[in-house]
């Protein structure tokens, strides 16, 4: 069955998650922790962040959690309640780094664009905020490319739940079946495959073709050979068979 739409993940996917989110969260833990390093980097190993090297270690929780979820570890550890104000407080600082230093890859625009110059619709299921994607997307200068945007708050679920998943197909009027999901880690896939999608790995984020292979349809190096298979899949091009 032919792809008829695309729905990507945004961190690890489309935009270069340490170099988006390092300063960011660097920023976060200094000011949770009042200027405490020692204790910035205590809250940091206890969600997987390298606090001196400011990045995410690959079993970090924060690549595949949402906000609260990281948060409420932060504020236990400080003795905080974690509320809304909490959140609040973390979002605040997450946001306003993230759109400074947001950073797609390469080919993420050349990608985005062909893939829309293919006529499918395109979506984006994030962890994340809403707002924070829209926000990032625009800064990148393809807010306008995307016909359906998803974060955790938006009222349909967080991956790998399919919620977000199904929510843009139905918007799309497609069966899952015909949709591809593109992302970086196994709750991209486990999310596309509990909604019945096409898994397409991609291995610009923290796992390997080794790690992703197993748990998706297809796996590519990077977002240019998304496109590529994308645009060879909706034209039933067939690789020619090889004599033996």
């Amino acid at each position: 069955m032919a792809i008829r739409a695309v729905l990507f993940d945004r961190d690890g996917t489309l935009t270069d998650l340490d170099k988006t989110w390092g300063e960011a969260l660097t920023q976060v833990l200094y000011n949770l922790a009042d200027g405490d390093h020692q204790l910035a980097a205590e809250l940091g190993d206890l969600t997987g962040f390298d606090y001196a090297e400011r990045r995410c270690r690959p079993d970090s929780m924060i690549i595949v959690s949402s906000p609260p979820q990281y948060a409420a570890i932060w504020a236990e550890h400080l003795g905080a309640p974690a509320d809304e104000v909490f959140f609040a407080r973390v979002e605040d600082i997450m946001q306003e780094e993230g759109i400074r230093s947001v950073t797609p890859f390469p080919d993420t625009v050349s990608c985005l664009q062909a893939i829309a110059d293919m006529g499918l619709p395109i979506g984006l299921a994030t962890n994340g905020t809403e707002e924070s994607a829209r926000l990032q997307l625009e800064k990148i200068g393809v807010l306008h490319l995307f016909d359906f945007i998803a974060g955790y708050d938006s009222g349909h679920g967080r991956k790998p739940a399919p919620g977000q998943l199904l929510a843009f197909a139905k918007q799309c009027g497609f069966a899952p079946e015909e949709i591809a999901m593109v992302g970086d880690s196994l709750h991209d896939m486990h999310a596309a495959h509990n909604a019945g999608m096409l898994r397409i790995a991609v291995t610009t984020g923290a796992l390997s073709r080794d790690e992703l292979v197993g748990d998706s349809d297809h796996c590519t190096e990077t977002l240019s050979e998304v496109a590529g298979y994308i645009q060879a899949v909706r034209l039933d091009i067939q690789s020619p068979a090889i004599a033996v």
